[in-house]
């Protein structure tokens, strides 16, 4: 111990009182040497590539999507999803949203249910409008897309269909 500029008390290190504490630095535990170890692993190291690929929006690795999707139908699913995203004209886009709407159920992806209120045909938009309801029944619509409302409102002044501007009017309502 070294003493003090006053020299009244001796003044401890910070090796000594880290030791005191019972966690020095300077000295390491079995299972600190146990996850080192194991960090500095090939299958580590690729694990930890493929949660990152998955949290940067890649894809799963075929050995993750075979644990958490062994039918592959969230695999199909995500198939249907892209051609919808990157459908460039309203028939194809169209036809992409019949696919998922026959195979699959509607995703709780707001900016994808509000572009699926331009689908031509009124069940599609219906059917979208009560998954949007839902959603804000179980208070998963915090804050909606910005174009939600305004397309909302489009269709209660433009619709053809009355059930289509009644369900409009009372979902743009509810998202205020």
């Amino acid at each position: 111990m070294a003493k003090d500029d006053e020299g009244e008390r001796p003044k401890k290190s910070w090796r000594e009182i880290d030791k005191a504490r019972g966690r020095s630095r300077h000295t390491s535990t079995s299972s600190d040497r146990e996850r080192e170890r194991f960090e500095k692993t090939t299958a580590y190291t690729r694990y930890k590539q493929n949660l990152e690929r998955v949290f940067a929006g890649g894809e799963l690795s075929d050995a993750l999507r075979e644990r958490l999707d062994p039918t592959g139908k969230g695999k199909e699913k995500d198939v249907v999803l892209k051609k919808i995203r990157e459908a460039e004209d309203p028939k194809s886009f169209a036809a992409a949203v019949d696919e998922l709407i026959a195979r699959f159920e509607l995703p709780d992806d707001l900016y994808l249910l509000d572009r699926i209120l331009e689908h031509p045909r009124t069940e599609v938009v219906l059917k979208a409008m009560a998954h949007l309801n839902a959603l804000v029944d179980e208070g998963k619509v915090e804050k909606p897309p910005k174009s939600l409302p305004l397309r909302l409102a489009s269709l209660e002044l433009n619709a053809e269909d009355g059930e289509v501007q009644d369900q409009a009017r009372a979902l743009k309502a509810r998202l205020r």
